[in-house]
């Protein structure tokens, strides 16, 4: 069997990271904001943003009802 080049859950994080970040954009607009700019900085992985957004939503407040 060969193995794909990619890991199927790092595209899988991939493509549900701008769901992510909207959703923390609604609770917590500075780091979504901040973790965008690292995103498009290349100063993160996916599995770190991923990781970070995650962490953040799960303590985050809701601002918007």
């Amino acid at each position: 069997m060969v193995k794909p080049l990619i890991d199927p859950e790092t595209l899988k994080k991939h493509a549900y990271l701008p769901v992510k970040l909207s959703e923390l954009s609604k609770k917590n607009p500075e780091a979504a904001l901040q973790l965008l700019q690292d995103w498009g900085d290349g100063k993160k992985t996916i599995k770190k943003l991923w990781d970070e957004i995650n962490s953040l939503l799960e303590i985050a407040p809701t601002i918007a009802s």
